[in-house]
């Protein structure tokens, strides 16, 4: 009798570390991509001197999104390949600040005005998100980055003070 409680507790054990290290992969899997997907962002923003919108387009059509050149697109098509889970954040959004794009990401654009030059930043906001189905509970943990000093920015977004 004595063995059977012990081997019970034994299994308790073992599946207790095999349940935290799958959500510490979980997690580690999903950090890295969204944070993958921010640098990127960040990335063709600089590259492209500011933020350009889709102009409206269906970016889930592949014929339109190679052939669509803004940089909303471009982002898309880099989050698309990764497999980025943004779909999660498409139905609600979850910016606090700026507003949420295609593709799951927030961005807001700054315009701090100090009187010698016009610089524009621009902040990315992705997020992890975790979701335990058994017990119905998820959690989107935002990951931040802003780019570097703009000074010709071609964005068409409205600037946030």
């Amino acid at each position: 009798m004595r063995e059977a409680i012990g081997s019970t507790w034994l299994i308790g054990i073992v599946i207790t570390f095999i349940a935290i290290f799958s959500g510490f992969l979980a997690y580690s899997i999903s950090y890295t991509k969204a944070f993958r997907v921010k640098n990127e962002i960040i990335n063709i923003i600089e590259k492209n001197e500011g933020y350009s919108s889709a102009g409206g387009v269906d970016l889930n059509i592949p014929d339109v999104l190679n052939e669509n050149k803004s940089t909303e697109a471009k982002a898309f098509k880099f989050i698309k390949s990764i497999g980025y889970d943004y779909a999660k954040f498409d139905s609600s959004n979850p910016c606090s600040e700026g507003k949420l794009q295609t593709g799951g990401y927030c961005l807001a654009k700054y315009c701090p005005s100090n009187g010698e030059t016009n610089r524009i930043y621009y902040k990315v906001t992705t997020y992890i998100s975790l979701s335990i189905p058994i017990i119905n509970v998820g959690v989107n943990l935002p990951i931040s980055g802003e780019t570097k000093a703009l000074y010709n920015d071609l964005g068409e977004f409205e600037c946030e003070e």
